[in-house]
């Protein structure tokens, strides 16, 4: 008896299942967006640029005691471009086991840092005055996205959802 090879017959089925399966998410996708394709256009939601930095890392200028080097990560997860970013960086005391001791900041950095493109990333570095007295032995730094034209800032939304 000959054994008959059937790889191609699966490859078939399988490539039939694919196309059936997109085609069908597809038509799935223009009937839910927008059901009343035949009396009217749909609008097209507003779009905007969804956005989210954070600290990467920080520490003494090798260069300058006198001051700190702090980089941050900054995200654009959205499809449009982010207009006028601003990042904002807290340094807080600390204490010895990285737990703040007082929610107010003691310095506070912010830098324009321009435009970011859609779905993209920007690293950035910043510099802040280092001053001991006030910041103690252990301080804590803290960044983020302050503002933007265009976009929703990703730390408002979690915000709103706590």
């Amino acid at each position: 008896m000959a054994k008959k090879n059937y790889t191609y017959q699966i490859i078939s089925v399988i490539l039939l299942i694919a196309v059936i399966t997109f085609a069908g998410l597809y038509f799935t996708k223009s009937v839910l967006s927008c059901p009343d394709v035949e009396e009217q256009e749909c609008p097209e939601p507003e779009q905007k640029a969804l956005m989210f930095g954070a600290l990467n890392s920080w520490g003494e200028n090798l260069y300058d005691s006198s001051e700190y080097l702090l980089t941050v990560d900054v995200y654009n997860f959205g499809e449009v471009e982010a207009k006028n970013v601003e990042l904002i960086c807290d340094i807080y005391v600390g204490d010895e086991e990285g737990y703040t001791v007082s929610e107010t900041p003691v310095t506070t950095i912010t830098k324009r840092i321009g435009n970011i493109a859609s779905t993209s990333y920007k690293y950035v570095e910043l510099e802040a005055e280092k001053n001991s007295q006030k910041e103690g032995l252990y301080p804590l730094a803290v960044c983020s996205v302050n503002y933007c034209e265009n976009c929703e800032i990703l730390d408002d939304r979690i915000e709103e959802l706590q």
